[in-house]
């Protein structure tokens, strides 16, 4: 089978299910975001969830930047 998709392919297939008991899907500024929790409501995005175009040019929303809630 083959999939077409913009995602890993550790994305969809991944070895390491303890990285991903980390990971939540959060809602700040009205867009949501896959992160990583950090420490005391900080959380480090690993991916911007939108479809507005306008939301993947802000640099303050890029992966691997740190957000508080």
């Amino acid at each position: 089978m083959t999939l077409y998709t913009p995602l890993n392919e550790h994305d969809i297939f991944p070895t390491d299910q303890s990285l991903f008991q980390t990971r939540q899907v959060v809602t700040c500024n009205n867009r949501m975001m896959l992160v990583d929790s950090i420490d005391n409501g900080k959380y480090r995005i690993v991916q911007l969830l939108s479809t507005d175009p306008q939301d993947y040019i802000s640099a303050s929303l890029t992966p691997g930047e740190i957000i508080s809630e």
